[in-house]
């Protein structure tokens, strides 16, 4: 049976290459490419089938950003997988930087004047947008939408450790390695904090269907 590979931003940059290198060490593994934008998931698909056509790769539209989205991508995962070997939680966005006139032009009349200029402080601001679902779109992207899709998906209970989590991390010399530690939770912990994210999903989803009887 084929290892099945979640790996979400994967069109292009860290994800595209993660991608390339996961199938270079094992083209056995069914990828899937969980992408925002459909022709560039194909694109970048046919691209990966090219280097590595023994590879069985797919791919499943999600936006991380969007909670609508993200419940269609986890309800057809569960739909085609009975289970995901590895989740490589890559998308994520940044907020744009923006060069703040009025402190610039305040700064030239003052006496941090030179300084302003050779470090750039208070210059750059950046401004967050906040999503339909009301949420801040980075915190959405790059936290919350990848945490429902892991958890909409209901992994067998057997295939994880609740008491454990995962650190990955990249050496300054480019390796990158898991380590798995025990978490300082007690059974009676884990299973409020089990509970509470069921409460969440539940309120979640209520949200989404008040919203759409709404509109």
């Amino acid at each position: 049976m084929r290892k099945v590979v979640l790996v979400t931003g994967a069109s292009s940059g860290v994800g595209r290459a993660l991608c390339q290198r996961l199938l270079q060490e094992d083209d056995g593994l069914h990828l899937c490419l969980a992408c925002r934008n459909p022709d560039r998931a194909e694109a970048a698909r046919a691209a990966l089938l090219a280097a590595c056509p023994s590879a069985q790769i797919t791919s499943v539209q999600v936006d991380v950003s969007d909670l609508r989205s993200v419940l269609r991508a986890a309800a057809e995962l569960r739909r085609r997988f009975q289970r995901l070997d590895c989740v490589y939680l890559n998308a994520g966005i940044m907020p744009q930087p923006q060069l703040d006139v009025s402190a610039l032009l305040l700064g030239f009349f003052s006496r941090k004047v030179i300084h302003m200029l050779c470090t750039a402080e208070g210059l750059l601001t950046q401004h967050d947008k906040v999503t339909a679902d009301g949420l801040q779109e980075v915190f959405a992207t790059n936290v919350f939408g990848h945490f429902l899709l892991v958890w909409l998906f209901r992994q067998k209970p057997e295939s994880l450790d609740p008491l454990s989590k995962y650190l990955s991390a990249t050496s300054g010399f480019g390796s990158t390695y898991v380590t798995a530690q025990q978490m300082d939770l007690d059974e009676d912990t884990a299973e409020r904090f089990y509970h509470s994210l069921l409460e969440l999903e539940t309120h979640v989803k209520a949200t989404l269907q008040g919203a759409d009887a709404q509109s």
